[in-house]
């Protein structure tokens, strides 16, 4: 069971890699069109990075625990390292009593090793809340900003095929670094104007 949760994984990676195209935006909260037939069409997704960095995903309809198991995940996708493609997801999924997360990192074979177990509580009948600690997420000294974005799958009923829904459609969301402000660009200096070289006087 969990190596087909994993395996649903890898497949939705692919998928992400093929949305992260390079159309960021600074905002943080997200509001979706109901556009995706299952139980997990995203509507909204509220980010909170001040202590930790929190995901609230809503879906338009209500789901259960039970109804998720082996059926349905949310993935929310990390890109560190500033070329527009994930390298760490973040994995929400149901065991048949609770929902249970992790932190993968993406190797670029495809691979997924799995890091650290992280908190997450259903929030209602529509909504899942998952926090990730940034202790876990390793942003190297010369990076301002990050980005992510959110998938969520869902099998069953009038989804045949996996149903995804992708937040936002195209790219990713680029998210500041708390208390980083980025450099202003310098202008630059123009070059001086050469003096005019006075001509001889004519010689009678």
């Amino acid at each position: 069971m969990r190596g087909r949760a994993l395996g649903l994984c890898a497949m939705v990676a692919v998928t992400v890699v093929a949305l992260a195209l390079p159309a960021l935006a600074h905002h943080t909260d997200q509001v979706d069109p109901n556009d995706t037939d299952g139980k997990l069409d995203l509507e909204q997704v509220t980010f909170d990075h001040e202590d930790a960095l929190t995901w609230q995903l809503s879906t338009f309809s209500s789901w259960t625990v039970r109804s998720l198991w082996d059926r349905g995940t949310f993935i929310v996708q990390l890109d560190t390292k500033g070329d527009t493609a994930p390298d760490l997801i973040a994995v929400v999924r149901s065991d048949g009593r609770r929902l249970v997360a992790a932190l993968y990192r993406l190797r670029r074979d495809g691979r997924e090793i799995e890091l650290t177990a992280l908190r997450t509580d259903k929030d209602g009948s529509k909504a899942v809340t998952l926090t990730v600690p940034l202790r876990e997420v390793s942003i190297g000294p010369n990076r301002i900003s990050y980005s992510w974005s959110v998938l969520s799958s869902f099998t069953g009923g009038n989804c045949a095929r996996t149903c995804l829904d992708a937040v936002p459609e195209e790219g990713m969301i680029e998210q500041p670094l708390p208390g980083v402000t980025p450099s202003p660009t310098p202008s630059p200096t123009p070059s001086p104007t050469p003096s005019p070289t006075p001509s001889a006087a004519p010689t009678s």
